[in-house]
Order: C-alpha cells, then sequence, then structure tokens
C-alpha cells in the first residue's frame, strides 16, 4: 500500500492523539488508530485491527516506561494482567482470523457500545 504525503500527515497527527489518549487514559489509543486505519486508509476491520495492535505495542511500552518510572505500577496485579492478557491476545488472534469481517465489524462495535455504557454506569 503506497501512502501519500497527506495520508502520512493524517496517520500521523491522529496516531498522536491516540498515544495522548492512550497515555492519559491507560488504554483505549487502539480504537482510535482502529477507527483512523478503517476511515483514511480504507482498510478492511480485521486488517485494521491487526495494524493498530502492532501500532500500539511501542506506544503501550512507551506509557508503561513512564509510569515505572513514576512508581504508579502495582507489580502484582500487574503480573497476573499481563498473564491473562498475553492468553486472551492469542485466542483472540487466533478466533480473529476465522471470522468473517462483519462479524468481526458487530463485535468490535458491541465491545465499544457495552465499554461505553459501563464507563457511564
Amino acid at each position: 500500500m503506497r501512502l501519500t504525503a497527506k495520508d502520512k500527515w493524517i496517520l500521523t497527527i491522529f496516531s498522536a492523539a491516540a498515544g495522548f489518549v492512550n497515555g492519559f487514559l491507560g488504554g483505549g489509543g487502539g480504537v482510535i488508530v482502529v477507527a483512523l486505519l478503517l476511515a483514511v486508509m480504507k482498510l478492511h476491520q480485521k486488517s485494521a485491527q491487526a495494524t493498530a495492535l502492532l501500532a500500539v505495542l511501542p506506544l503501550s511500552a512507551v506509557s508503561a516506561a513512564v509510569y515505572i518510572v513514576k512508581g504508579s505500577v502495582q507489580w502484582a496485579p500487574a503480573l497476573w494482567t499481563t498473564l491473562g492478557v498475553v492468553a486472551g491476545g492469542i485466542l483472540g488472534a487466533l478466533l480473529l482470523d476465522k471470522l468473517k469481517g462483519n462479524v468481526v465489524k458487530l463485535i468490535y462495535a458491541l465491545v465499544l457500545i457495552a465499554g461505553g455504557i459501563k464507563m457511564l454506569l
């Protein structure tokens, strides 16, 4: 896929916003990156989600490093949570490959809606 100069600027600016959201809220940057890749790059849902995961990896590492340096990390919950998200991430990536794009899009939308409702309540 060839990117125009305009695409590169749009991706960089909105990805900076995703980085801010991730660093500020401790997550959520990937949601912005997925939406960006769907809207700007016109990627299919599966490709957008897979690409966003790769983009968010260094973002999460940098944000985590800042929190570690500031002494904000609680190590025991971090260990057990990390084990869970690694196992869940493997299962989710394997399942993503087996589902049709429209099913993935529906599940993604439902998870976002449920998360939003949970945050409001």
